[in-house]
């Protein structure tokens, strides 16, 4: 039986449904396809020995399609540390949770190369040319079988009673380790500050550097080594982006124009 709504995201609801568990009910019109790739990459996660959520079954319901996950009662690592402002207990333990996932191979799953060369040509924002040089950079990049969460962040790790435990398996791939930990250092310092959050901007702001230099501090990988993989992944990052993120799409845009892009 559908229970109480307990968490909402841009694409999906979180609700109990009993016997401790939850579904993860996706929008009205939200692409099946998604939703299966979202199950199929949490049931590759199984075997790991990683704090992640299991899966059980795709579910419909009222026309919505969902997955039923077991149920975890916490709060997301972002709030918490917006709340405390400890960036630096924060962000260790991220690069600490990171390094776990990043010490499993997931040689099944399809490849982040694969993703970001795909997410660069889909772009409107870029020119031809541009994007040549893009992909070439990316093909130049070296490949791995290392498990990238894809969209690694903290709004991404849920704590209950002090255990950490990460969510959202929608970008879950395979490839080397400075690609997923780029894609982390872009979505906490190179993200625009929340609306919620824009009244104390110069803060979050500092907080942001702050706690990506630690991040890299305890990842053990310094920005230099991250240079190309930032570029092509703040550039895929283009396509993900709606028309009212506006913001952060001139933002990427103008990083990338003063790369010589």
């Amino acid at each position: 039986m559908i229970g109480k709504l307990i968490g909402k995201g841009n694409t999906a609801e979180v609700i109990a449904v009993g016997d401790g568990k939850v579904v993860k009910l996706f929008n009205r019109g939200y692409p099946l396809d998604s939703v299966c790739k979202e199950f199929e990459n949490s049931k590759l996660l199984h075997g790991l020995e990683l704090p992640t959520v299991k899966s059980y079954e795709m579910v419909t319901y009222e026309g919505r399609n969902g997955i039923l996950y077991d149920r975890i009662d916490g709060e997301s690592m972002l709030d918490i540390l917006l709340h405390t402002e400890d960036y630096e207990k924060y962000a260790n333990t991220l690069a600490k949770l990171q390094k776990q996932m990043l010490a499993c191979k997931l040689g099944g799953a399809v490849s982040l190369k694969f993703i970001l060369k795909r997410n660069i040509e889909y772009t409107d924002h870029l020119s031809m040319p541009n994007k040549a040089k893009l992909i070439n950079m990316l093909d130049s990049l070296p490949d791995g079988d290392c498990f990238c969460h894809g969209d690694f962040h903290f709004g991404n790790v849920i704590i209950e009673q002090e255990q950490n435990y990460i969510i959202d398996y929608m970008n879950v791939c395979r490839g080397h380790e400075y690609g997923d930990i780029a894609r982390t250092v872009y979505l906490i310092e190179m993200t625009p500050v929340p609306a919620a959050q824009i009244h104390n901007t110069e803060r979050i702001l500092f907080m942001k550097k702050q706690a990506t230099d630690i991040y890299l501090q305890e990842i053990g990988v310094n920005r230099e080594c991250l240079s190309e993989w930032l570029l092509v992944t703040a550039a895929a990052r283009l396509s993900e982006l709606s028309n009212e993120q506006t913001d952060e799409k001139n933002s990427v845009l103008e990083y990338l124009s003063k790369q010589g892009l």
